[in-house]
């Protein structure tokens, strides 16, 4: 794994987490429980923290950063799709989804169980307001979160959670 300690700050992962080798962490970085973060994906603890919450994951080609000095904070059992950006300063609350190709820009805020849409752009210093559906261009909130997005979602971070102890334990480098 690509595990970097950056100016005396060390990554702390939790040892039921899975790190894909091809992911990059560097420093000041903490990642809970049943983490998942996929190939591709650069957690950049340099300037500013990054704290991801036991359950969230982050998918393959995603980068999560924070401007100096600032954190970006992923609650529990948050998703963040493929290749996204997140960039802090900024909170992810709990049960919430950044959609794959989406953009999530500094002094920002999701609320509890909402989606931002995929290929979506969340603006500086906008806020989606809990279990709303965010999307477009700017991210615009379009609707309230129903019971499928709701348990679309949870059966999703599920889905990762299972696949991060299904890696810890069954993915195997193939050297021909």
């Amino acid at each position: 794994m690509a595990i970097y300690e950056f100016e005396g700050k060390r990554p702390v992962i939790g040892s039921s987490s899975f790190i894909h080798p091809q992911a990059v962490i560097i420093g000041e970085v903490e990642i809970g429980e049943r983490c998942y973060v996929g190939a591709g994906a650069v957690v950049r603890g340099d300037y500013g923290k990054i704290v991801v919450g036991d359950g969230s994951n982050i998918q393959e080609n995603s980068t999560v950063h924070s401007e100096p000095d600032t954190i970006a904070i992923l609650e529990e059992n948050v998703l963040i799709g493929h290749a996204a950006i997140v960039h802090g300063p900024c909170l992810i609350k709990r049960n919430s989804t950044v959609g794959m190709g989406s953009i999530v820009s500094s002094r920002t805020e999701i609320g509890e169980e909402s989606l931002l849409a995929a290929g979506s752009v969340l603006p500086p210093g906008k806020t989606i307001p809990p279990r709303k559906v965010a999307m477009g261009n700017p991210a615009r909130v379009v609707r309230d979160m129903d019971e499928y997005n709701l348990t679309y979602n949870q059966v999703a971070v599920k889905l990762y959670q299972d696949l991060a102890q299904r890696c810890l334990s069954g993915l195997k480098l193939i050297e021909e």
